[in-house]
Parts: structure tokens; C-alpha cells; sequence
């Protein structure tokens, strides 16, 4: 378990369209200073306002995972926020110059590519860990999600449509969360059935959508030509997205989560009730004795700086 705080070693800069807005977009990941947080910073409009990774933040969860506060909103942060809580990175800057982050490839595994790149340093304050104090759920229809107390954040994700492609009819898949099984998931794809594309583009989404960063599900299979990447990558990649989600909690969550068919509305209905009830106490980790122990933290209360 990690002990203190981490950042990127040095800035790195990269560029793409967004999924939703189809709109290019220039990012700039940026070193911050310990207890600043994950903080997006809109460089194209005036004054360079920011919006902080935090549940307050949650809005518009249709097909993506965006954060708005005071007028200024960043969209569809599910992929860098998994990336961001797999490497253990608690403070960044992120700049853009756009309302929605590049899509890449349609996953986070370019995002490990460019924080193995830059490097990742470890800061002079310790990190401290949402530590789940009972067990909660939320759900809607036939779908829920429930999170019980743990030791370190468990995900069991099942995912199930009713389709006549067999491999999206029913996925499951368990994941205890670490840099190394999220290597293993990371290149997971966003994807969705070839019915709703027109649908979501009358909408004013998926506008930069496209076979090189999605998988296309039509009545018989995936579109792609390359096919699937693993062969769970569907339930890979829900998993992918709730992990980014709920590291929009403003701490990492010790807690054994159990979702099925699952979706960003759901993910942030849960981190939205346990930030709102008060379900979860800050932790710390010390090493002492070769072990680490966990050490409550006084004034639970106490929250990430705005910028």
C-alpha cells in the first residue's frame, strides 16, 4: 500500500479529438504540490479556470464521466482518473484547451505509456485512503451497485446485455486493484452497439467516434477489423471506467465494490452517497517493524484545497 503522496516526475504534452465533441484538444499533464488534487484547468477561456476532480464536481453522466463547477466543465476524465488511481497519483494539473479530454485510443493504455515516460515522484506528505465505514448501494431498474468495507479496493463487475452477439450477453470478471492488474485491463476499448451511434449523434455525442477508438457491436459481432483485444474486454472496460470513477472521491477507496451492468450514472450515484453521508474515514499508512499498519487520521473532515 502506497505511504505518501505522488506526482508526475516532469510535465508531459499530448493531443487528440474528443469522443463526444469530435473537437481536437492539446493536453498538458503538469507536476502539482502535495494535497492539491487532480485539478483541470480549461486554458481556452478566459482567466484559465479550473474544476477540481471531487464528487461535488459530478454532472451530465450520459455516456461519459464529466465534472462542471461555477460555469466550467471538463468531460469524459473516466480514462486519465483510472490511469491517474492505478499509478497512485493524487496531485496534477491538467490542462486543455477544449471541454473534453482526447479519447486516444479509446482506453488508458496511452496513458500508461506517457506516465512510464514522464516518471512518477513520490512527495513529502502522507496519502491518505477513503476507508469504507459500512456497506451502501444505489441502483436503478435492474442495475446496482454496492460497496462494502474493506482492505484494499476489490471490483467484482458483471456486465450482461440482451443481444444476439453472445460475448456482450454476459461478462464477469474480478479485479483487485494494483499498477499491475490495471496494465492488464488498461488497453480495454470503449464500446457500443452500431444501433445507438446515430442516436447519440443526434444528440450531440460520439461525434468523434470511430473504429480506431471503439469497438462497434452490430446483430452478429464487433465491426473492428482487428477484432477484440482480450477476449473480456467488454466487462475489462466497464471496470476500467468505474475505477476511474470512483477515484473522482478525492482519495482512494478501500472497499469491495459488486456491480452489475453498471454505468457512469450509477458509478457516480454511489461515490456521490458515500462523500455526501459521511460513509468512509480517512486512513493512513505507516511501515513499522518491515509491515505496513493503518493509522486513522484526526480531523476526518478536512478537505483538498480548491484552485
Amino acid at each position: 500500500m502506497q505511504v505518501y503522496q505522488r506526482t508526475l516526475e516532469r510535465e508531459v504534452a499530448f493531443s487528440g479529438i474528443g469522443l463526444h465533441t469530435g473537437k481536437k484538444v492539446n493536453v498538458r499533464l503538469v507536476p502539482a504540490p502535495p494535497d492539491t488534487g487532480i485539478v483541470f484547468v480549461r486554458v481556452d477561456l478566459p482567466g484559465s479556470p479550473s474544476v477540481k476532480a471531487a464528487p461535488e464536481a459530478l454532472s451530465r453522466l450520459f455516456y461519459a464521466t464529466n465534472l462542471s463547477s461555477n460555469g466550467v466543465s471538463v468531460q469524459t476524465v473516466e480514462h486519465l482518473m483510472a490511469a491517474l488511481s492505478a499509478f497512485g497519483i493524487d496531485n496534477l494539473f491538467v490542462y486543455l484547451d477544449s471541454e473534453e479530454l482526447p479519447i486516444l485510443d479509446g482506453s488508458s493504455a496511452p496513458y500508461i505509456l506517457l506516465f512510464e515516460e514522464s516518471g512518477v515522484k513520490e512527495q513529502n506528505r502522507k496519502r491518505r485512503y477513503a476507508r469504507l465505514k459500512r456497506p451502501v448501494s444505489v441502483s436503478h431498474e435492474d442495475k446496482r451497485i454496492e460497496a462494502e468495507p474493506a482492505d484494499t479496493l476489490v471490483i467484482d463487475n458483471t456486465i450482461s446485455f440482451n443481444h444476439t452477439y453472445k460475448k456482450v450477453r454476459f461478462q464477469r470478471m474480478v479485479y483487485t486493484h494494483s499498477l499491475e492488474s490495471f496494465k492488464e485491463i488498461a488497453k480495454a476499448r470503449t464500446f457500443c452497439f452500431y444501433q445507438e451511434v446515430e442516436a447519440l449523434r443526434a444528440a450531440g455525442l460520439a461525434k468523434g467516434g470511430s473504429l480506431e477508438n471503439a469497438v462497434v457491436i452490430d446483430d452478429y459481432g464487433i465491426l473492428n477489423e482487428g477484432g477484440l483485444r482480450m477476449e473480456n474486454e467488454f466487462v475489462a472496460h466497464k471496470t476500467l471506467d468505474l475505477i476511474g470513477d470512483l477515484y473522482v472521491l478525492g482519495y482512494p477507496l478501500l472497499a469491495k465494490i459488486t456491480a452489475y451492468k453498471t454505468g457512469h450514472a450509477l458509478n457516480a450515484a454511489l461515490v456521490k452517497r458515500i462523500h455526501a453521508e459521511g460513509l468512509y474515514e480517512l486512513v493512513e499508512f505507516e511501515e513499522k517493524g518491515g509491515q505496513l499498519r493503518q493509522i486513522p487520521v484526526l480531523g476526518n473532515e478536512q478537505a483538498l484545497p480548491d484552485y
